[in-house]
C-alpha cells in the first residue's frame, strides 16, 4: 500500500513538474511571439517611410527633370539666337570695315587737297589788303608754313580754312571803311580809305589836300597792295568819304578811274 502511494506521489509530481514546463514552454512561446509581431510591425513602418520617402523623392525628380529639360530648350533657344545675330554681327563688322576703308581712302583724298588749298591761301593771303590781313592773323597763323609736312587733325584745319574764305567773302563784297595812316611822299598822314572789295581802294587826307589809289601789286604778288598818291582826286574823294560816313547832307554820284586787274 505504501508503495502504492509512493508511486502515486512519484506520478503527482512528475505531472506538476510536466505542467510547470509546458507552462514556462507557453510562455517563452509568446514572448517570441510578441518580439517577433513588433519586428513585423517596426519593418511595416520602415516599408511605408521608405515608399513614401520614395515617392517624395520621385516628384522631386520628375519636378527636376521636367526644369532641366525647359532649360535646356530655353539655352537651345539662346544659342540659336546667339549664332544668327554673330552672323549678322560678322555682316555688320564687314560692311563696317568696308566702310571704314572708303572713309580713310576719302579721308586722305581730303588731307592732300586740304594740304594744297592751304598753301594756296598762304599764298593768297599776301595779296589782301592790310585790313583783311589784321582780321585774318588770328586765322592764318594757325596754318603750318608747309601743311604737308605738319599734319594735324581734318576738322580743326577745315574749319580754319573755310573761316578764312568766308571773311575774304564777305570783305570781297562789301565796301570797308578804315582809318589808318599812310606814308605820302616823305610824310605820314592820317587818312580815310574806303576799300572796295578785294579791288580796288581810294583815301584821303584829314584837310582834304591829297589823296591817292590803292590797288593789287602786280609787279609782286608778295608785296601786297601799291597805293599811288593822286592829289587830283582830293576833293572828289574826301566828297565821296563824307558821304559814306554820313557827314554831308548830300548824295551824289562820283566818278573814280577804275582798274580791273
Amino acid at each position: 500500500m505504501r508503495k502504492q502511494l509512493d508511486i502515486a506521489r512519484r506520478r503527482v509530481a512528475l505531472g506538476l513538474s510536466l505542467g510547470l514546463v509546458l507552462l514556462a514552454s507557453g510562455a517563452l512561446a509568446s514572448d517570441s511571439f510578441r518580439a517577433k509581431m513588433e519586428q513585423w510591425v517596426e519593418t511595416k513602418q520602415l516599408v511605408s517611410q521608405e515608399k513614401s520617402d520614395w515617392d517624395a523623392d520621385r516628384e522631386t525628380l520628375r519636378a527636376t527633370r521636367k526644369l532641366l529639360a525647359q532649360q535646356r530648350d530655353f539655352l537651345s533657344a539662346e544659342i540659336a539666337k546667339l549664332e544668327a545675330s554673330s552672323s549678322e554681327a560678322d555682316d555688320e563688322r564687314r560692311v563696317l570695315l568696308l566702310d571704314r576703308g572708303r572713309f580713310q581712302r576719302n579721308n586722305a583724298r581730303l588731307e592732300d587737297e586740304l594740304a594744297r588749298l592751304e598753301k594756296s591761301l598762304l599764298e593768297l593771303s599776301a595779296q589782301f589788303p592790310a585790313p583783311l590781313k589784321k582780321k585774318l592773323e588770328p586765322l592764318l597763323v594757325q596754318i603750318p608754313a608747309t601743311p604737308e609736312a605738319e599734319p594735324a587733325k581734318l576738322g580743326p584745319r577745315l574749319m580754319v580754312v573755310l573761316g578764312i574764305l568766308a571773311q575774304a567773302d564777305k570783305f570781297n563784297s562789301t565796301a570797308t571803311f578804315v582809318g589808318e595812316t599812310r606814308e605820302v611822299g616823305d610824310q605820314r598822314l592820317q587818312v580815310r580809305t574806303l576799300y572796295w572789295g578785294l579791288a580796288q581802294a581810294i583815301y584821303v587826307d584829314s584837310l582834304g589836300n591829297t589823296a591817292g589809289v590803292g590797288r593789287p601789286s602786280l609787279r609782286d604778288s608778295a608785296e601786297g597792295w601799291e597805293f599811288t598818291n593822286e592829289p587830283e582826286l582830293a576833293r572828289s574823294a574826301q566828297l565821296l568819304l563824307d558821304i559814306y560816313e554820313g557827314n554831308v547832307d548830300t548824295i551824289d554820284f562820283i566818278a573814280f578811274p577804275v582798274e580791273v586787274r
